[in-house]
């Protein structure tokens, strides 16, 4: 499949509200330059079933039981109504596609910031008394660095490589020389250091849109591409998906504001098998499939394209504005929609998706973290819920302790569905080879031992024991407080 999805379409005053949504969010034809992976799910479409032995039992059932009740082969189908939602990293994919990303970008140094530029945009969004919250400086622990001398110290060795041409929207391979150098150093571990800082210390309206700033002076064309690149690399076991971490440090001996720091990252992207199983028997049982993702919206959409996501409706997603030159600015566009996390995910279907489908929220939604917890829990219209086991201690964890309690109870999505509840999947997987399994537990990166539930989720699994509804355990537990509508409210 040779297909890439285009930029943000100008929208037209006269247009229609659906016709404007189907030029921003469909799938046009791709550039021909992309290099996909040769090997390709090879599935036929009169299957109506999942048939991979990977899936955890039950969760295989609860998927099936979901395309015979609510696929077009059913009584209950409802035409122009049925859709699923998935989030993108660590839900449709097998760890994070903007978090590669940036290693790509800080190995390669493909940025297209001015170097007088680089300092305000690293500060933009974040407010002035966060600007000197102190993080660990190794991975978190250690000595303590605030964020004002961080972004300081990157803008100063930025501006010094960029002045030796070592800079380049496309990026280049760097050279020994280059990988010797201590500036190279110090703004890969520093860029990279603020990132997690950023994401540990403040919220995550400040943290998410942070990253896509990065992208700052370039095309929406050419973050495709960069995401392209990154893909074939990183999503190549024969290249760089190596499912291990590896690990950036600045230089102890150069003068800096903040001192050295280490940060450790990891190294593996892909979409299972499985998942692609899921969203072809979706969309051939008349469910479209759309992905609301949290990461940039040119990045998810190359890794679509690149992983080869069968049955893709369209995608929403993190989009910045753009300058009259058709290049990213460092601003949010939040006229556009909000931002795809959390309620802004919710509100983001509201807005874009849902009046496509009559009103209706999403059939079938598939989650990991907190991120997703919204709108994988607050629609009327959803009956099943795929999680992706992660051990999460967020409100992530409350629907993992569902997924349990329902699984243990055998409670099916019909008896789920007829008590006005939605059926919740708990999905596991081995992150130290980038595959699902049949097993509702988890193999973290690096770990050696599974991980099952959270303490968070334990509690979610004990109060449903003691008669608690859904609903109750929900609302009781979830830390959004005022950011959420509710269980089965929208």
């Amino acid at each position: 499949m040779k297909k890439r999805f285009s930029g943000k379409s100008i929208i037209a005053k006269s247009a229609s509200v659906l016709c404007v949504l189907s030029a921003l969010y469909g799938m046009p034809n791709l550039n021909n330059q992309v290099v996909l992976p040769t090997t390709v799910i090879n599935m036929s479409t009169a299957e109506a079933a999942v048939t991979s032995q990977q899936w955890e039992p039950s969760v295989k059932a609860g998927i099936n039981d979901f395309l015979a009740a609510y696929g077009n082969k059913s009584a209950n189908y409802q035409t122009g109504q049925s859709y699923a939602v998935f989030d993108f990293d660590n839900t449709t994919s097998i760890m994070d596609v903007e978090e590669q990303l940036q290693i790509w970008q800080l190995d390669h140094l493909a940025f297209a910031i001015q170097p007088n530029q680089m300092e305000q945009v690293l500060l933009t969004g974040i407010p002035a008394d966060k600007l000197d919250a102190t993080y660990g400086a190794q991975d978190g622990d250690g000595n303590q660095v605030t964020i004002r001398n961080a972004i300081k110290d990157a803008a100063a060795a930025y501006g010094r490589l960029y002045s030796k041409g070592f800079v380049k929207t496309q990026g280049s391979e760097p050279s020994t020389a280059l990988q010797n150098n201590t500036d190279y150093q110090e703004f890969r571990a520093k860029m990279r250091w603020l990132y997690d800082a950023i994401g540990e210390t403040m919220d995550a309206s400040v943290s998410y849109p942070w990253v896509t700033y990065w992208f700052t002076g370039m095309t929406p064309q050419q973050v495709y591409d960069l995401a392209i690149a990154c893909d074939s690399y990183y999503g190549d076991p024969a290249k760089g998906q190596s499912w291990s971490k590896g690990s950036y440090e600045s230089p102890a001996n150069l003068n800096s504001q903040a001192g050295p720091v280490k940060i450790s990252y990891k190294l593996g992207i892909t979409v299972t098998p499985e998942i692609k199983e899921l969203y072809k028997n979706l969309a051939d049982n008349g469910i479209d499939c759309w992905v609301n993702s949290a990461s940039p919206v040119d990045v998810v959409k190359a890794a679509v394209d690149y992983f080869q996501v069968p049955g893709v409706k369209g995608v929403v997603a993190m989009t910045n504005k753009l300058d009259k030159n058709g290049k990213y600015i460092n601003a949010y566009d939040y006229d556009l929609h909000a931002q795809t996390q959390g309620v802004g995910k919710a509100e983001t279907i509201d807005k874009i998706i849902a009046p496509q489908y009559q009103g209706h929220g999403p059939l079938f939604a598939a989650m990991d973290s907190q991120g997703d917890f919204n709108f994988c829990t607050e629609y009327k219209d959803t009956k099943a819920v795929l999680i992706l086991n992660r051990k999460r201690s967020d409100d992530a964890a409350l629907c993992a302790g569902i997924a349990h309690w329902q699984q243990q109870n055998n409670i099916t999505l019909a008896k789920a569905n007829a008590a006005g509840d939605t059926l919740f999947l708990l999905q596991g997987r081995n992150e130290n080879t980038g595959t699902l399994w049949p097993d509702n537990q988890t193999l973290l990166l690096g770990k050696k031992d599974k991980a099952f539930l959270s303490d968070k989720a334990l509690k979610a699994e004990s109060e449903l024991a003691q008669g608690r509804s859904i609903k109750d355990v929900l609302q009781a537990n979830s830390k959004l407080k005022d950011k959420y509508q509710g269980y089965k409210t929208r």
